[in-house]
């Protein structure tokens, strides 16, 4: 028995990635039973459901929610956000994705961006932050391509989603739901 706990400490990495899920469901407002929390933003009402989290061998972990954004008593769009952290809880890649009536939108998966080479001579150390710049580019991304999905003129005409959606504010109010479950995200994920 002894030998079993001996070599399974000897696998386990000397540290690795934690997500708090309870504590991320009490800022939405509490998991429901059904695993979902209902909350409100900017006059917006938002369900997200509880995530799945997946551990990797060497201590990382992979993270996969939805995010709807309930309108009208339905859902006018579902989400996915999906995130992968490696062992000392640094975000390494993201992903949105969302429908939005038969339209949909996918970023792709985004990479955490190398920090830059210093340049010899340099005096004042680059200010890098590779989450934000990875953050920064997954939602520049999604604005372009709910941007698209929303002018298109054409289903404006035959979508009732694609009228609602029209509006700067509602699309702000996807942006905002999504970038607030994100910035929760990584409060709460640790090593």
């Amino acid at each position: 028995m002894k030998f079993i706990f001996l070599a399974l400490a000897l696998i386990t990495p000397a540290f690795s990635a934690s997500f708090d899920s309870e504590a991320f469901g009490k800022r939405l407002n509490g998991w429901q039973k059904n695993h979902t929390a209902s909350y409100q933003l900017t006059d917006t009402n938002y369900r997200t459901y509880k995530p799945s989290i997946t551990k990797a061998s060497e201590g990382g972990l992979a993270l996969s929610t939805q995010v709807d954004l309930v309108m009208f008593g339905g859902k006018a769009a579902l989400s996915h956000i999906d995130m992968s952290f490696s062992a000392d809880g640094t975000l390494l890649s993201a992903q949105l994705r969302s429908s939005i009536g038969s339209k949909t939108i996918d970023t792709g998966m985004i990479k955490r961006p190398e920090a830059p080479a210093k340049v010899e001579g340099e005096t004042a150390p680059v200010k890098f932050n590779g989450t934000e710049q990875l953050l920064a580019e997954l939602f520049n991304r999604f604005h372009g391509e709910l941007a698209k999905i929303t002018e298109d003129k054409n289903s404006e005409k035959r979508d009732l989603l694609s009228r609602l959606f029209r509006s700067k504010s509602k699309i702000a109010n996807l942006e905002v739901g999504l970038r607030y479950n994100c910035d929760l995200i990584l409060q709460h994920v640790s090593r």
